[in-house]
């Protein structure tokens, strides 16, 4: 199951009735039919209930599920309606009998069956067809008042419903959720379906992208408040008690029209933002997780990024110096070299070591977001989903620390992302392109054990990548590289040409925190 939406209590169950056989909100309603039910109902498992045909049957089913509590006289005060609903990952699908057993598992669970010295309540399962949002999903409707007159408990009715699902998706095969396994990302709402329907790119998922590229390609924590706030966005600190420290942020598009669903005025010509947490946008962008990325905090840049916290949400402040890149030469071939190395040494690397992989899955996933800004823009594809796949395995139950940042060579992708940010040409990119998906497909395989699914997923999501950005021919290729000037940035304080590379002192391995590097290090 994909969630247990929050149970809803309430105290009209005609009203629920008529609801749930209606054609919804936005006519999303379809096929609407009878899962599974109380016996005291008489009703046909699978019959279809059409809301203009069948008014009168739907009527009396509502008024069914009530007589009782009326003939007895009791009313509980807060309602003694329960509804929730369970859905299944876009995509997926049950058979009809396999939601009856997952109705009534949860109906046993939550103690709503008869059992010795317990009566029963009346409830019914319906089948909605599909969400906005692409979900297969039914919904779950009990009279919380027992055919005895006595009111059934609700009482840890989440984690009960929880253990529902996990049961049933490993009976089923439907992946664990991500939320309950300590990962996950967020759902979108209803308006941002409809503006992926018409091709564009949800406001949530444009900040994301950029919050994640500039983590990334940030050296310290106020260059990432400075570049976020360049790159169009409105940002402003949450402070802990007293104000002396941020604990986290929250983001908006700056001067955009916000959807009315998410609190916008509409119809007034005023711009109202939409403010998002980091936490909202993706697990791996809460503040804690970006501030992986970047050195250990000392009291200089403490005090320089509470500073730039301080300034106005749309305040950047001047660039400095490590932010004004020094074009030198067709250093993207180091990039692609590097990616490279950090692809060979996670290929060496223990399955086991979560936290490392899923420092890893992070770095990719913002460099995929930096491709996706500048190869796709505004119109999301294969890349912007990749990006998103790739956040998604980043989200586990370990915890690395910026420690890890230094492990098989991480640090060295700030450098490849600054590349992908300020290259001019569009080559260049493109030639960066597959030495990033070959680190996903990587990052796909150790996913491919405990959870398959996102593993396969990926896999498809880079095929696509492939079939829409194949490699620079060789004729293109030749031209760009006969240029006589084809200006990419520095990787980190300053990239050289892969020849200056290679007369480099090498690292020593206990520096680095991992195993040694080949190409000459």
């Amino acid at each position: 199951m994909n969630n247990f939406i929050s149970a809803q209590r309430g105290s009209s169950p005609g009203g629920l009735v008529r609801y749930l056989f209606g054609p919804g909100s936005s006519q999303e309603h379809t096929d609407q039919r009878i899962i599974a039910a109380d016996v005291t109902l008489g009703l046909e498992e699978g019959a279809r209930l059409d809301h203009v045909a069948d008014a009168d049957a739907i009527y009396a089913l509502g008024r069914d599920m009530d007589s009782h509590r009326i003939l007895l006289g009791v009313a509980p005060p807060g309602g003694w309606v329960w509804h929730c609903a369970i859905s299944l990952p876009p995509g997926e699908v049950l058979a009809d009998a396999q939601w009856a057993e997952v109705a009534r598992t949860a109906i046993g669970r939550m103690g709503f069956e008869e059992a010795e010295g317990r009566a029963p309540c009346r409830w019914i399962a319906v089948h909605h067809g599909r969400s906005v949002g692409g979900n297969e999903h039914i919904h779950l409707m009990v009279n919380l008042v027992r055919e005895d007159g006595t009111l059934a408990s609700t009482w840890n009715d989440r984690r009960a419903m929880s253990r529902v699902c996990t049961d049933m998706e490993r009976r089923y095969g439907p992946a664990v959720v991500e939320g309950r396994a300590g990962r996950g990302m967020p759902g979108y709402s209803k308006a941002e379906h409809q503006r992926m329907r018409a091709g564009g790119l949800p406001e949530r998922q444009r900040i994301a992208r950029l919050v994640r590229s500039c983590a990334l390609v940030s050296g310290d924590e106020a260059e990432f408040v400075r570049r976020a706030r360049r790159s169009g966005l409105s940002v402003r600190a949450r402070y802990s008690v007293g104000g002396q420290e941020v604990v986290g942020y929250s983001v908006a598009l700056r001067g955009h029209e916000a959807d009315a669903s998410d609190g916008a005025a509409r119809g007034t010509g005023a711009v109202k933002q939409v403010w998002f947490g980091g936490g909202r946008l993706a697990a791996d962008l809460s503040l804690p997780r970006p501030r992986e990325y970047w050195p250990a905090p000392t009291a200089q840049s403490s005090a320089k990024a509470l500073a730039q916290w301080s300034r106005g949400a749309d305040v950047a402040g001047p660039k400095e110096a490590s932010e004004r890149p020094v074009y030198e030469g067709a250093v993207w071939r180091q990039a692609v070299a590097r990616v490279e190395d950090v692809t060979a040494q996670l290929g060496q690397s223990r399955a086991q070591d979560a936290a490392l992989w899923s420092s890893a899955a992070r770095h990719a996933a913002a460099l995929m977001a930096g491709l996706s800004a500048r190869l796709e823009e505004e119109s999301p594809g294969p890349i912007t989903t990749t990006a998103d796949l790739l956040a998604r395995a980043a989200q586990t139950s370990a915890h690395p620390d910026r420690r890890l940042v230094r492990r098989g060579g991480l640090a060295d992708l700030r450098g490849v992302a600054m590349v992908i940010r300020h290259a001019p040409t569009s080559p260049e990119i493109k030639l960066l392109l597959p030495a990033v998906v070959a680190l996903a497909h990587t990052i796909g395989l150790w996913q491919q054990a405990e959870r398959p699914r996102l593993a396969t997923e990926l896999e498809a999501g880079l095929t696509r990548v492939r079939a829409a950005y194949p490699p620079p021919s060789a004729r293109e290729l030749a031209a760009h590289l006969r240029s006589p000037s084809a200006p990419v940035p520095p990787i980190g304080p300053r990239m050289t040409d892969p020849a200056t590379r290679a007369r480099r002192p090498a690292r020593r391995d206990q520096d680095r925190g991992g195993p040694q590097r080949g190409r000459g290090r």
